[in-house]
């Protein structure tokens, strides 16, 4: 499916479930996606994640609504995050961010300056990864010992990220990008007119789920 049909699918749910007080159809939302990242043969780590990575946000719902409210309530709210977790995880875990990028710039028209700036933050996040790592073994060994959450590892990442931008900026504007200027692509991407109906049936069916729940 087109990366960003894909994101306005998951978007109109989300905000559909947000105005739904069942935790059925919350439940059966949640379970179509799972059903999705498990035929999307994940690693095994992301597996673990979505296992795992619900259970304190739903331990906090819980004990909040059935606290303070009543526990029709946090049965809802427990679902909706579940609900929201695996629909998050069913575009973020399944999706080329790449593909993503070409499909909002060539279908949708984004500005062409937002997307490449879009891509170029992505690019650098691995290289950030690696900057804090070699920051950490500089002050080592300098004898001085930086924690992950020390202000000054955030300070000089940031430092470093405006350095690359401005690099970035600068080898664009050398190769000759220009903003709003007509561009042609090495990769086309098209949105199939079956995208556009897997996507209506799946609302539709979303529409007779509240009906008979």
């Amino acid at each position: 499916m087109n990366p960003s049909i894909k994101f306005i699918l998951i978007l109109l749910v989300s905000l559909e479930i947000t105005f739904v007080l069942d935790y059925r159809v919350n439940l059966l939302v949640a379970g179509c996606a799972l059903i999705y990242l498990l035929l999307s043969k994940l690693s095994w780590r992301r597996y673990l994640l979505l296992i795992f990575l619900p259970v304190i946000p739903i331990l906090g719902a819980w004990t909040s609504f059935n606290t303070f409210s009543s526990p029709g309530i946090a049965w809802v709210m427990v679902t909706r995050i579940l609900s929201y977790i695996y629909l998050g995880a069913a575009f973020s875990f399944t999706t080329d961010m790449d593909l993503w990028l070409d499909s909002l710039e060539q279908n949708f028209h984004l500005p062409t300056v937002f997307i490449y700036g879009l891509r170029g933050a992505l690019s650098f996040v691995p290289r950030v990864k690696q900057e804090i790592k070699t920051i950490r073994v500089a002050a080592l060994m300098r004898g001085v010992k930086i924690a992950p959450y020390s202000p000054q590892l955030f300070f000089k990442s940031i430092l470093i990220s405006l350095r690359w931008s401005e690099r970035l900026s600068t080898a664009m504007i050398s190769h000759g990008f220009t903003e709003n200027a007509p561009r042609t692509h090495f990769k086309e991407v098209s949105i199939k007119k079956s995208d556009i109906f897997i996507a209506g049936i799946l609302i539709l069916l979303m529409q007779f789920s509240l009906l008979f729940f």
